[in-house]
């Protein structure tokens, strides 16, 4: 009898341990493939800025010097006249300097494994926190629905680095709604690679966190970013004018308007030949801080997090279509909500989901123009809405509390419609 009893753990251990090791024969494979394959993957994608960056980092150089950008890319086989710049904060190289310290094509080739796992461990992360204990092992849905989004797979192309953003905000609300509040900070710091993208997004739940007086959020996000600062500065002392200096370049985006982006401001500048500049993102923050202000006892950080998205993406002042793939969050906790819809709501929920796929996909394909992509954020944002309004009151709470926490047990328990 006593084998009996301990035959099962150690069984379920044995087959966690086996499906492990094939995942890692798995990955390793295809590194090696891609190691050997003629095709020299992201040697034209983004992902060359980041690594160049990244490289003239670890060996302690000015990772915003487009001469040595350039050179650096020439030896890479870049052909264009101008440097493939990466825009983004120098904390971001610091992340990535365990990719800039190896060559090239080892480096991309490990990125193009790693930006998968980090998709579905993000939708994996945002499922676990936003469905019932119930629904929580079908995880095939989540990750198929995230896999079948042509916004995703084209930043697996491109070696895109929004996927760290995605990361970040989905271990931010997992870690949030277990009250690990230190952590949740700390993971936040990832939401600030892409400043113009994130503009909604992490004031917002910034602000949230700070009216529930979780202070410990906002502590682990500052040391966590004062960490990365100081390691900037004992590689490259001189980061922030280097970095203040690259927003002269000519082709920086948030000054210029030759990038028809998919934003509010590159369609305006389309069709009528004005720039509106970043008042609409200053215009869309102001409104969006009042509203939480006034309506936070009735939002919890995931809602609170996919609206800022579907707001924020198409009203910043510039970003790329690949930065779409932060609509996954949302879009999964649409699928979380439609479980409590009627038959027919499920009907319209799904149709929505496939119009959209669908039109995302042939923007993609079709007739791929960049600012095709505006009508995607308000797409998912209908969709959302539509599923935030027909589901049960209950749905909408879905910031879960670790058992055994009483203040989380009160807090589970709405009182007059309010919830956490």
């Amino acid at each position: 009898m006593r084998h009996l009893f301990e035959r099962g753990p150690t069984s379920r251990h044995w087959k966690v341990i086996r499906r492990l090791a094939l995942l890692v024969a798995l990955l390793g494979a295809c590194y090696l493939l891609l190691l050997h394959l003629p095709t020299r993957v992201y040697e034209a994608g983004d992902f060359l800025g980041y690594w160049t960056a990244a490289n003239l980092l670890a060996h302690r150089q000015n990772p915003f010097d487009s001469q040595a950008i350039l050179a650096l890319e020439r030896q890479q086989g870049w052909q264009g006249h101008d440097p493939v710049y990466s825009w983004n904060p120098p904390w971001l190289h610091v992340l990535l300097i365990p990719l800039g310290v190896l060559p090239f094509r080892p480096a991309a080739a490990l990125w193009f494994m790693v930006n998968p796992l980090l998709i579905g461990a993000s939708v994996l992360l945002v499922w676990d926190t936003v469905s019932p204990l119930g629904e929580r092992r079908r995880a095939a849905l989540p990750l198929l629905t995230a896999f079948l989004f042509s916004r995703s797979l084209h930043a697996l192309l491109e070696g895109q680095i929004s996927t760290l953003i995605l990361l970040g905000c989905a271990c931010f609300l997992a870690l949030t709604c277990r009250r690990r509040d230190f952590l949740a900070g700390a993971a936040l710091v990832l939401v600030t690679v892409k400043p113009h993208v994130a503009y909604l997004l992490l004031p917002s739940v910034l602000l949230l966190v700070l009216l529930q007086r979780r202070w410990r959020v906002i502590v682990g996000f500052l040391a966590s970013l004062l960490f990365l600062l100081s390691l900037a500065s004992c590689l490259y002392p001189h980061w922030l004018d280097a970095y203040s200096r690259l927003f002269d370049v000519p082709a920086y985006p948030l000054l210029s308007t030759q990038y028809a982006t998919p934003t509010v401001r590159g369609l305006v500048w389309m069709a009528l030949g004005l720039d509106i500049g970043p008042w609409l993102s200053v215009i869309c923050l102001a409104g969006f801080l009042i509203l939480i202000w006034f309506r936070r006892r009735d939002l919890t950080l995931t809602v609170t997090a996919s609206l800022s998205l579907i707001v924020g993406l198409p009203t910043s002042a510039f970003g790329w279509s690949t930065d779409q793939v932060l609509l996954l969050i949302p879009i999964v906790q649409t699928l979380s909500w439609t479980r409590n819809l009627a038959s027919k709501g499920r009907w319209v929920a799904a149709l929505s989901l496939l119009l959209t796929y669908a039109y995302a996909l042939s923007a993609w394909l079709v007739s791929y123009r960049d600012i095709a992509f505006l009508a995607v954020p308000p797409m998912v944002g209908l969709l959302w809405g539509y599923a935030y309004r027909a589901a049960l009151p209950g749905a909408r709470m879905t910031d879960k509390i670790p058992l055994g926490d009483q203040q989380g047990k009160d807090l589970q328990q709405p009182q007059n419609g309010e919830t956490f």
